[in-house]
C-alpha cells in the first residue's frame, strides 16, 4: 500500500522527463508535445495539435561570416520588416531588443509584432560560435502568446550548444 502511495505521489510530484531534440550542433528538450523535423537547412518545431497551427519555431544555423556577430544582429532587429510588397506591405512593430544570457552563451533577443505574418508576434534569438551564426524565431498568434512563449523560453533555456 505504501508503494502505491509513493507512485501515486512521485506522478503528481514529479514533471514528466521531456523529449531532447539533437542535431549535430546542439540539443534542446522540447516542452510536452513539441516535434522538430529538418527541413533542408532549418529545423521546425511544432506544438502538438492539428493545423493551422497557432505557434511555429524555427532554428536556422549557418556557418559563419563576417556578418555574424551580435551587434550586426542587433542592429538588423532594431529595424521595422514588411510584410507584403514595397508599397502595400504592412511595417511590423518592434516591442524590445536586447541581450540576454542564456546557458553560456549571449543572445540579442526581439520582438517583432507583425514582421513574419499579420495578427502574429515573433521572437528571434541570435547568437554565434567560433563557427556558427544561430537564428531561432517563434511566431505565435497572438491569442496564443502566453502559452507558448513560455514553452519556447523553457526549451531555450536547456539549449546546448557544442561549439564555442
Amino acid at each position: 500500500m505504501l508503494g502505491g502511495a509513493g507512485y501515486s505521489a512521485s506522478r503528481i510530484l514529479v514533471a514528466p522527463q521531456r523529449d531532447v531534440f539533437r542535431a549535430a550542433a546542439f540539443d534542446m528538450e522540447l516542452a510536452h508535445g513539441w516535434w522538430c523535423e529538418q527541413d533542408d537547412t532549418e529545423f521546425v518545431c511544432s506544438p502538438p495539435g492539428k493545423p493551422p497551427r497557432a505557434a511555429i519555431a524555427i532554428i536556422a544555423m549557418k556557418e559563419r561570416n563576417e556578418q555574424d556577430n551580435l551587434q550586426t544582429y542587433e542592429d538588423y532587429l532594431k529595424q521595422r520588416q514588411r510584410i507584403g510588397d514595397e508599397g502595400t506591405g504592412k511595417l511590423s512593430d518592434i516591442r524590445f531588443v536586447k541581450r540576454n544570457v542564456i546557458g553560456s552563451h549571449q543572445w540579442v533577443e526581439a520582438l517583432h509584432s507583425g514582421s513574419e505574418l499579420a495578427n502574429f508576434d515573433t521572437y528571434y534569438l541570435a547568437t554565434n560560435t567560433s563557427e556558427l551564426g544561430i537564428l531561432v524565431t517563434l511566431s505565435v498568434h497572438k491569442d496564443y502568446a502566453d502559452k507558448y512563449v513560455a514553452e519556447l523560453k523553457q526549451m531555450i533555456e536547456t539549449l546546448k550548444i557544442y561549439q564555442r
